[in-house]
């Protein structure tokens, strides 16, 4: 049985998922820690587990935090290490077929990417994996 939630819990887990998304960011830049940051994708991916049949409204809200650059490529590539949403993977293959120089300025979409693989090389640096 799937549960529905309305527009308040919707609105609520998303605002959630930013948040912690960009806490985990400031950890990244300030403390430069893999496993620090690690709790707020817990708690970001419990939001958005919380919220289920609203994939494609959090798949927006992950694409434009990278895409803006409010969020580096690690957050996303934990989530879509746990979560393998297609939508995502086809909209940054997408993005990466657009840019100019992909050699020099597909990096951090490629690492996203390979978080899709069950041998992930940044899986080793936590324990919620």
């Amino acid at each position: 049985m799937v549960l529905t939630i309305d527009e308040t819990e919707l609105r609520d887990a998303l605002e959630c998922v930013r948040t912690e998304l960009l806490q985990a960011e400031h950890v990244l830049c300030t403390d430069f820690s893999f496993d620090l940051a690690e709790p707020n994708y817990v708690r970001a991916l419990s939001a958005i587990r919380g919220a289920a049949g609203y994939e494609c409204n959090f798949e927006r809200l992950l694409l434009t935090l990278f895409r803006t650059k409010e969020v580096s490529e690690e957050p996303l590539a934990y989530l879509m290490h746990k979560l393998r949403w297609e939508g995502v993977r086809q909209e940054l293959e997408k993005d990466r077929r657009a840019l100019e120089y992909p050699i020099l300025h597909a990096r951090p979409i490629d690492r996203i990417l390979e978080a899709y693989d069950d041998r992930w090389e940044n899986r080793e640096f936590y324990q919620h994996l």
